[in-house]
């Protein structure tokens, strides 16, 4: 698979080096505004480097990550879908929800398969959870509350090209960008989706960026199940917790450790129970702290490739991340209306 990574800075200094080790990888072309990224890119691997986004678009190219700002993706992503090219879309999927319906036509139309890139599932904890909802150990799911925040808002500085001091450009604010994390894992381990949701949303103390420095949403899910979604750029703390008739399932520490209580003994590759009622807490192995990782078999850059050039179903592909849009947008509504609404 030929590459074009495209946005090399930011998160992606995180994980881009992953395609120079990547054996199913040639990695073709990096692209950023920045020399000194496309620097890094070059002694990292990548054989192309280029300040043109139309570069992307080379008949060699097969596939495009995409990881730019917020506001880029649509026409990125559009261009490249029309060009056959396959595209792994980093979260959110748009700025807004015709930007995202504008992306899903092209991939509708277009050879090439959309995907979206979201870290959560490097992670074998968030894994752990999802076999611990499916196969019933935790019971009937009653309860769900998820916090993403970081101080990041409180100690950001007034720029005029920061995109993310822009609620246009960005779309929203915290909960855009941290709880939607959660919202998509809430919704794949409990197989439901978001029908309805209730928020309440402010910029408190962080004047330098735009949109919410905090929300709280309260979801209704399929079946009647509720979620508790918290979003915070002046506050720190990134924790999931699911409560269960039979146990509870707790992510915590920045997603790094996993305690979990049942009333059944329970065997896993990382966890053993082996009495009603005990915790066990199990910490997240260090090779998949590692976004760059291309060992790990739960690399997202890795999966995507390989499904399709199986041929196989994407993990999270462009419908999934519409739909996580749309919850967001629902709460952004409800904290501007006072009232909950349908997503």
């Amino acid at each position: 698979m030929k590459v074009a990574l495209v946005g090399a800075g930011g998160m992606a200094r995180l994980y881009r080096s992953v395609y120079a080790r990547l054996p199913q990888v040639e990695w073709t072309l990096a692209v950023d505004v920045s020399e000194r990224e496309l620097s890094a890119c070059k002694a990292l691997g990548a054989r192309r480097i280029s300040t043109d986004f139309a570069d992307a678009l080379a008949p060699d190219i097969e596939m495009v990550d995409i990881s730019t700002p917020n506001h880029l993706h649509e026409q990125q992503a559009v261009a490249a879908l029309n060009a056959g090219k396959h595209v792994l879309l980093q979260k959110p999927m748009a700025n807004t929800l015709a930007a995202a319906d504008r992306i899903l036509a092209a991939a509708a139309s277009g050879r090439g398969r959309l995907g979206m890139y979201l870290s959560s599932y490097n992670n074998p904890l968030v894994w752990e959870i999802k076999r611990l909802v499916a196969g019933g150990h935790l019971g009937e799911i009653q309860s769900v509350r998820a916090r993403d925040a970081h101080t990041g808002g409180l100690l950001a500085k007034s720029s005029t090209d920061n995109w993310r001091a822009s609620r246009e450009l960005t779309g929203g604010g915290s909960f855009l960008q941290l709880s939607i994390h959660a919202i998509n894992l809430v919704q794949w381990w409990l197989e439901a989706s978001v029908t309805e949701i209730f928020a309440y949303s402010a910029n408190q103390y962080s004047p330098n960026v735009g949109g919410d420095d905090v929300t709280t949403a309260v979801a209704k899910l399929d079946g009647g199940k509720l979620a508790l979604f918290d979003s915070g750029w002046a506050s720190e703390g990134i924790t999931r917790e699911l409560y269960g008739t039979r146990g509870s399932a707790v992510l915590r520490d920045n997603d790094r450790v996993l305690e979990v209580k049942l009333d059944a003994p329970y065997r896993s590759e990382l966890i053993h129970i082996t009495q009603p009622g005990q915790t066990v807490s199990v910490a997240r192995p260090p090779a998949s702290e590692a976004f760059d990782n291309a060992d790990n078999p739960l690399n997202q850059q890795r999966v995507f490739i390989e499904r399709v050039l199986a041929g196989q179903p994407l993990l999270n592909d462009g419908n999934v991340g519409r739909r996580d849009l749309a919850v967001v947008m629902a709460a952004y509504e409800s904290a501007r209306t006072g009232r909950a609404l349908k997503v």
